[in-house]
């Protein structure tokens, strides 16, 4: 891959990848990409920061530029990388929203035993994350073209691509149907999946789902309530009240007695309070001794 391009290119891959001072970076890399890759020629095949995995990009896509010019999601390599500490040693991993599957991916480099269900609803992007599969052989990496809600079924696709139009990342499911931009997909809830799949215990969740964490764990209600679902990362959408995604995901977890900390190398596990709203992710796990009271 790097000796069939240019010397500009590999000039700014090498600063991505191995330039010191991470500020600014993103920014350059982003005002130059168009300069140095020959004018219509934007599908690469991108080395992973984790493992010897790769992946089939378009530079055409922001996410899919950030895999291959950095090896990882730029934006957030310190999740990433607590997601990757917190698989170590996980055997079932479930990754709802997986998109390109960035994290399955992470997870699979620290744990390669582990078995992992990869959740995408949008066609195009499941494929794509099945040809990453089948480049890298993985065989225990299981992708589901599907949305994981509160129950089975199907429910409107809508295609989004945030206020500026150039995230590919944002898709999420709705009932309502619309005039635009939809596709009917089919949905499941984690309680009826594990069940069908003899899944006894989840060491791993990602929910990642641009609002619909609340009706993915509601449907996760019996594993939870059991405490059957170990260490949960989950995107926070603050919203308004009565309607807000994230506070309803966290007081159900709460109630079932989960404990929250930022993603950080070092989790400062404690109960939900104001510090919550500053985040837009969180770790949580069951409760199992005493933790510090937020303020």
């Amino acid at each position: 891959m790097i000796d069939n391009i240019n010397v500009s290119e590999k000039l700014l891959l090498w600063y991505a990848r191995h330039f010191p001072l991470r500020k600014g970076k993103l920014r350059l890399v982003e005002a130059l990409w168009r300069e140095v890759v020959e004018r219509g020629d934007h599908q690469r095949v991108a080395e992973l920061a984790y493992g010897d995995f790769r992946m089939p990009c378009d530079l055409a896509e922001m996410l899919q530029r950030q895999f291959y010019f950095f090896g990882t999601y730029f934006v957030e390599e310190d999740i990433l990388d607590c997601w990757s500490g917190a698989a170590k040693g996980a055997k079932v991993i479930l990754d709802v929203g997986a998109n390109a599957g960035i994290y399955s991916l992470a997870a699979l480099a620290v744990e390669p035993k582990a078995r992992i269900h990869a959740f995408e609803p949008t066609p195009e992007i499941a494929e794509r994350l099945r040809k990453t599969a089948r480049l890298n052989g993985l065989c225990r990496l299981h992708v589901h073209e599907m949305a994981v809600s509160d129950q089975c079924g199907h429910a409107i696709l809508r295609r989004y691509r945030g206020e500026l139009g150039t995230n590919e990342g944002m898709n999420f499911v709705c009932t309502e149907p619309c005039n635009s931009g939809a596709h009917t997909v089919a949905t499941i809830c984690l309680d009826q999946f594990c069940e069908q799949q003899s899944i006894d215990y989840v060491d791993l969740l990602k929910l990642d789902i641009q609002g619909h964490e609340y009706a993915a764990l509601t449907g996760a209600e019996s594993l939870i309530r059991d405490r059957r679902v170990g260490t949960i990362f989950m995107e926070l959408n603050w919203g308004l009240a009565g309607t807000c995604s994230a506070t309803a995901s966290i007081h159900l977890l709460q109630q079932a007695g989960y404990v929250f900390a930022k993603p950080a190398e070092y989790l400062r596990w404690q109960e939900p309070g104001d510090w919550l709203h500053g985040l837009t992710d969180v770790v949580a796990r069951p409760r199992l001794t005493r933790v510090l009271t937020a303020t």
